[in-house]
């Protein structure tokens, strides 16, 4: 039996229907965003459905594979990708070694400025195109929730592994021995705190609290070492490490010590783990919470605030204490490093952070930190002003984290410094470009302030130990509109400037805002 030409070509173009049909399903249907790349790396053919709302984009045409990610993840890990696709084009599409961007973190845009982080995996498979000499398949794959669920599980095997690492040590050295190490570990966290507060101008006084840290850190390593305890060995080496690096330096300043926060806080986390832990398993003996007891020699109290040495005695808050390896020690801790940079005097009184779940743990320390900074740096006056405006000489943040009843939570924060003045943060965001001077003059006060929290924005050409010119504010919302919440703003000229961060129940996993700040009553301009 003979096929005619006609028929051929009718059944042809049947199939090419029928497969254009099916590719055109997969493309509206996968979950996973699919597009094709070709040698010189663009994408090439319709990219799924899916892809456009991974990268919350729709135009992908002409674009390179280096376009597609390079503005969404760190110069670091475009670096990699960049040289992974290189070898995969130049190897006929055979690498070896593992693919590096299986795990790929990336920060997508909201629209209302802030960022949502996300994790996407990138697979790779080659392909035979009748119009392309080579051509990748690439599927790309949501996997935040998974790196999330990771996390936490990696965060309990630490725990159960430090649980582990107590009762062996109990066993081997006995509980009066390891009572004294927690206790010798304790006082030598409170040496690093106080000497870390120590005023320094010159170049010896850098070089010598270098010096005791060092000595500190070293004796907690080696303690750590001895009784096998390997998270607190290895955030002691960590920091140990850091320390080196500045020491080998020629010249030293307080903004080298800024970045120690980093790890320093870890150090701290770790015993504070280590601390909780031996307590809740009894490795001790002694009822839960015995190690936390406040003592007169080599206890766990540390002071909040500095010992002033003007006229008078400091105000009753600055007395309260808080746990070694605490968050409020460490937040403590970085009001002071960065008082002292700044030639200021503040204090920071602290409440409810024994409260905050495990789940807001970073989110609060993040946004804590830059709420700290920005108030110490831009919010509180020098002593001289205050006392001017006929306020005491010394500046006051007041932090405070609480619990709602089925509501979630709040964070609350304010100074009692100068406040924000509405035009002269106008003033400054048209300086910057970030709005028009006819856009600005017709904001009301209210809306006006809230132009500290766009990126870019900043009263600072430069200031030693801060990030990115107007990061600091950008990023709080950043941080907590990842975490679903919004942040409220208020200021009284010359007065304060409060700020008030409610968060869900459960963090959302999208970084979708839980509601806008615009429509908060908090944002009035008190």
């Amino acid at each position: 039996m003979f096929i005619s030409v006609k028929r051929h070509e009718r059944e042809k173009q049947a199939l090419i229907s029928a497969g254009s049909r099916l590719t055109d399903a997969i493309l509206k249907g996968s979950a996973q965003g699919l597009f094709l790349i070709d040698s010189k790396e663009r994408l090439v053919s319709q990219p799924s459905a899916s892809l456009g709302a991974l990268f919350r984009r729709n135009d992908f045409n002409n674009l390179s594979f280096e376009k597609l990610i390079g503005p969404l993840v760190s110069a670091k890990t475009l670096s990699v990708a960049r040289s992974f696709v290189n070898r995969l084009i130049d190897g006929a599409g055979e690498v070896t070694g593992p693919n590096p961007l299986l795990d790929v973190e990336m920060k997508l845009g909201n629209p209302d400025g802030s960022f949502a982080t996300v994790h996407y995996s990138f697979e790779f498979n080659p392909l035979q195109m009748p119009r392309e000499a080579r051509a990748w398949l690439v599927r790309v794959t949501d996997i935040t929730a998974r790196v999330q669920q990771l996390r936490e599980l990696e965060d309990l095997r630490t725990q159960v592994q430090t649980q582990g690492e107590i009762l062996r040590a109990v066993l081997r050295s006995g509980a009066a021995r390891f009572a004294e190490f927690l206790e010798r570990t304790d006082a030598a966290m409170q040496t690093i705190n106080e000497v870390l507060k120590k005023p320094a101008r010159q170049a010896d006084a850098f070089r010598n609290k270098l010096e005791e840290t060092l000595d500190e850190v070293d004796r907690v390593r080696r303690d750590a070492a001895a009784f096998k305890l390997s998270g607190l060995e290895s955030a002691a080496r960590q920091l140990e490490d850091s320390l080196q690096d500045l020491r080998s330096r020629g010249a030293l300043s307080g903004s080298d010590f800024l970045p120690l926060a980093v790890k320093l806080d870890h150090l701290y986390g770790q015993f504070a783990l280590l601390r909780s832990l031996a307590s809740q398993a009894g490795a001790l003996g002694e009822p839960d919470g015995a190690l936390e007891k406040p003592t007169t020699e080599g206890g766990t109290e540390i002071m909040l605030a500095p010992t002033f040495v003007s006229d008078g005695a400091p105000p009753p808050a600055s007395r309260r204490t808080a746990q070694a390896g605490s968050l409020d020690s460490t937040l403590a801790s970085l009001t002071e490093l960065v008082a002292q940079e700044h030639g200021k005097t503040v204090l920071l009184e602290s409440r409810g952070l024994q409260l905050v779940p495990a789940h807001y743990q970073s989110t609060i320390k993040k946004i804590a930190i830059q709420l700290i900074r920005n108030a110490v740096m831009h919010g509180i006056e020098t002593s001289a002003e205050r006392l001017q405006a006929g306020k005491s000489p010394h500046g006051t943040l007041h932090l405070e984290f609480k619990a709602l009843q089925n509501q979630g939570f709040e964070m609350h924060f304010h100074d009692d410094g100068r406040g924000l003045h509405p035009d002269q943060v106008r003033a400054t965001a048209v300086a910057r470009g970030l709005i028009t001077e006819e856009a600005a003059a017709r904001l009301r006060d209210r809306q006006a302030i809230k132009l500290i929290f766009k990126s870019r924005y900043s009263t600072l050409e430069s200031s030693p130990g801060e990030m990115q010119h107007g990061a600091g504010m950008a990023m709080v919302r950043r941080y907590v509109h990842e975490a679903g919440g919004k942040v409220a703003l208020a200021s009284l000229l010359g007065h304060e400037t409060r700020f008030k961060i409610t968060l869900p129940l459960v963090a959302s996993m999208d970084g979708t805002p839980a509601a806008d700040a615009d429509s908060d009553p908090a944002q009035q301009v008190a």
